[in-house]
């Protein structure tokens, strides 16, 4: 009788604890990298932006660098989907479902690797690695739209103005 009753208070007790865990998790996420900005000829400052820093690094021929980046695609902040298992929590569905909207959670997104060599100036001069299918025009309309609330990339090398070197004495 003892332990049939430490079963139940432990089952209950994990209930408790693990209810509401598919919301927190539909709400944490990573951004995806913006593949438009990977191109060749791009800055190692401007992919690093995208990518972040790098896994793994290699120092080739001719001063030449070779950085590997690991990210995750797939798995980025949805307040929709939380609000989804939000809603099904109210219910007594969504309580006894708990178990099965935490595993559809851990199945979002999967990791992808991205190389990159870069010449002696840092400039990228060989991308390889995932390629994303292209943007419907729906997303590209999105996108834009977003654009005026997120943090903004650096701008290339050769578009940036340099500051004198002596500057004017008074």
């Amino acid at each position: 009788m003892k332990n049939t009753l430490m079963t139940i208070f432990g089952a209950l007790y994990a209930t408790v604890v693990l209810s509401g865990c598919s919301i927190g998790m539909a709400l944490s996420g990573h951004p995806e990298p913006d593949f438009g900005y990977i191109t060749v000829g791009a800055s190692r400052e401007e992919l690093e932006f995208e990518l972040g820093k790098p896994t793994s690094e290699q120092v080739l021929a001719d001063g030449k660098k070779e950085s590997v980046y690991k990210y995750e695609m797939g798995n980025t902040v949805n307040a929709g989907r939380a609000a989804v298992w939000g809603y099904a929590w109210l219910t007594i569905i969504g309580i006894l479902g708990e178990p099965i909207y935490d595993l559809i959670e851990l199945s979002q997104g999967h990791d992808e690797e991205t190389r990159v060599i870069y010449d002696a100036q840092n400039s990228a001069i060989e991308i390889s690695g995932y390629t994303p299918p292209a943007l419907s025009e729906t997303e590209k309309a999105a996108r834009a739209a977003q654009e005026e609330h997120v943090r903004k990339r650096p701008k290339p090398s050769t578009e940036r103005q340099t500051a004198p070197s002596n500057p004017p004495q008074p």
